[in-house]
């Protein structure tokens, strides 16, 4: 119970995370978009990029956005697809690259937890020694 209640607690704080300015795109939408229009932003720590990522995604660690958020300045006629674990982190992140005046915002529908649990594939970066 004490899970559930911490789960809905997160889901509130990431939708309030939200501005107007930033629609949501689905999973389904992100995955018919020619990747050459659209910048993928995954806002996780990099060992969690490597873990599995939404294919073609940049991973921009919130860290970065927050302490730089002209960092993606390069991207920024593009639209921009927003996503972390679970949406708190895409919220923060989106809230700063708003103030720096990024136009075109978007948050992945049920963030990378979604995209795992609909079963979609995954890049994954692997080290060698």
């Amino acid at each position: 119970m004490f899970k559930h209640a911490i789960f809905w607690i997160l889901s509130l704080l990431s939708i309030t995370a939200y501005s107007a300015d930033v629609s949501n795109i689905s999973q389904q939408e992100l995955l018919e978009v020619n990747t050459n229009n659209v910048v993928i932003v995954d806002v996780r720590t990099p060992e969690e990029f490597q873990q599995g990522h939404v294919p073609n995604a940049i991973n921009v660690p919130l860290s970065d956005i927050i302490d730089n958020p002209a960092i993606l300045t390069s991207s920024k006629e593009k639209p921009i697809v927003l996503y972390c674990r679970s949406g708190y982190r895409a919220g923060k992140a989106a809230e700063a690259l708003l103030k720096e005046g990024y136009p075109n915002l978007r948050h992945l529908e049920g963030d990378m937890q979604g995209w795992l649990k609909a079963g979609l594939s995954v890049e994954k970066i692997i080290l060698v020694i």
